[in-house]
């Protein structure tokens, strides 16, 4: 069984494959830059102080759009860069 698979077929399937894990890593750098300024003031507690700025739970939900929001324009640089190749114009700087 050989069979042949378009060149957008496999677009698709590398960018599922690196979806989960990209965002993942644009989540994770959010949270570090949103919680840098959030301390624990007890050394065994759970309780996180975050000096004016959000709680924990909206830096969460805030990281996570923020997450999108880089993905979606990874997806965008990805996508016209490989337009660009295809077509067989020169990559831009």
């Amino acid at each position: 069984m050989n069979r042949r698979t378009s060149p957008a077929s496999r677009v698709a399937l590398l960018l599922v494959l690196v979806a989960v894990p990209l965002l993942l890593v644009n989540w994770l750098v959010a949270v570090l830059i949103l919680g840098s300024g959030c301390v624990s003031p007890y050394e065994g507690g759970n309780i996180t102080e975050c000096a004016g700025g959000l709680s924990e739970e909206e830096m969460s939900a805030v990281a996570g759009l923020v997450a999108l929001a880089l993905f979606a324009l990874q997806s965008w640089l990805i996508a016209r860069r490989y337009g660009r190749k295809k077509a067989g114009l020169p990559a831009e700087g």
